[in-house]
């Protein structure tokens, strides 16, 4: 019986059930690898709640710029390691297998490493200007990832979105229509900055 009930799913509803339970499972990396050292290094630092506010601020901001870079320099990068995954996930907009390519990061080990690699440089910053806002950052990198990602999923499998982020779909999917701009998913600010910073180029070019 248990045999012809898993040869008799569909193949987008094996799809659909991989993606739930990776997006799950990255967020709970997610979690563990910035609530977890965050409330550790609260503890060091003896953080007021003002530098966890400005911690807070700076990590959501360096979220989106994390996002902004990997996402166009390392996603896009022709022939590259980082490339392949990301490719599928274009390769397969539309498909039954989408789902099983939605999710931001590889695996949870994938998600674990970003915050590694990310958080090494927060602290060794932190230790040397005598900041005391890393705790605040690792909340903010968190709240950004789980949120991106939810927003990420529920606009490719059509899910409801809050009335100030519904532009978000439309926006997004424009990047899979042209893949070389967007590169934020719901939250353009280096999207802005940088286009901002092209178009200026492009009118220096021409004007010279």
């Amino acid at each position: 019986m248990e045999t012809a009930v898993s040869t008799s799913a569909e193949p987008g509803d094996l799809a659909l059930h991989h993606g739930r339970i990776k997006k799950r499972e990255n967020a709970i990396a997610a979690l563990l690898s910035g609530v977890l050292p965050g409330t550790i290094l609260a503890f060091y630092f003896s953080v007021t709640w003002e530098r966890w506010l400005i911690g807070l601020v700076v990590g959501l901001i360096w979220g989106n710029a994390f996002e902004y870079v990997y996402h166009r320099w390392l996603l896009h990068r022709p022939r590259s390691l980082f490339a392949r995954g990301h490719l599928e996930h274009h390769a397969n907009v539309g498909t039954p297998e989408e789902p099983e390519y939605v999710s931001l990061g590889k695996s949870p080990a994938h998600t674990a490493l970003l915050f590694v690699f990310n958080g090494i440089a927060a602290i060794a910053i932190d230790f040397l200007l005598g900041l005391r806002i890393t705790p605040g950052i690792f909340i903010g990198w968190t709240v950004y990832l789980v949120t991106t990602e939810e927003i990420h999923w529920r606009i490719h499998m059509d899910g409801w979105l809050p009335p100030g982020l519904r532009f978000a779909r439309a926006y997004h999917l424009r990047h899979h229509d042209v893949p070389d701009s967007r590169f934020n998913v719901f939250l353009p600010l280096f999207d802005f900055l940088f286009g901002i910073s092209a178009l200026r180029q492009r009118e220096s070019s021409l004007r010279g």
